[in-house]
């Protein structure tokens, strides 16, 4: 942590994907929520740029060379396994607030929310689920896996990147807080981290030949 406070990229970076989403949430002009709703939505947004801001924060952004491996692995991790759980939760957290709303019971919400397949967005968001649940996995599985760690590397980027794409949909077709605008800015992002990700893996295979 003393070698990434030395050269603030990776502070400009969390910076940036920290308060990209509280800038969203501001400029939104949405009429305001309870403070537990709000809450949670801003708790997810930020989980979700943090997870974008993941590809920045990692070997394959050649600007980070300069901190030590361990140090940004680190910082990687304790993003990683805070951000992903957040976004894993995410159905249970839309209906905690029914339980001090009346109407819809928190359990019914949630069942018509996770079998609401007539709903193009929420097909996304399932789809996005269950690719965050096994990106998880096979990140706490890594030593396990029969994967060289170039190719584990590999698959695992990949994963995050459907992942939040599928996400970025969602949020697209359902969220709040998203417009197209919002979600362009979130794409060129992304398309930037796997821009990063295929350059790096190209260049692992260029040094195999």
């Amino acid at each position: 942590m003393a070698e990434m406070s030395k050269n603030n990229l990776e502070v400009k970076i969390l910076s940036l994907f920290g308060a990209l989403p509280l800038l969203i949430w501001a400029a939104g002009s949405l009429p305001q929520r309870g403070v537990l709703k709000e809450s949670l939505s801003v708790l997810t947004l930020v989980a979700f740029s943090l997870m974008v801001g993941l590809f920045y924060l990692s070997r394959i952004n050649p600007a980070t060379q300069r901190t030590k491996t361990g140090s940004l692995i680190k910082l990687h991790k304790i993003i990683g396994y805070t951000a992903l759980p957040v976004l894993i939760l995410h159905p249970l957290l839309l209906v905690v607030p029914r339980f001090y709303e009346a109407g819809v019971a928190p359990l019914d919400a949630f069942i018509t929310i996770v079998t609401t397949f007539s709903s193009q967005g929420i097909l996304f968001g399932l789809g996005g689920y269950g690719l965050l649940f096994l990106l998880g996995a096979t990140a706490l599985l890594r030593k396990k896996l029969p994967l060289s760690y170039p190719d584990w590397r590999l698959i695992h980027g990949l994963l995050a990147l459907i992942a939040l794409l599928s996400t970025l949909l969602h949020v697209v077709d359902l969220g709040r807080h998203f417009n197209l605008t919002t979600a362009g800015l979130v794409a060129l992002l992304a398309a930037g981290g796997v821009y990063l990700l295929l350059k790096n893996w190209s260049q692992i295979q260029g040094r195999k030949r």
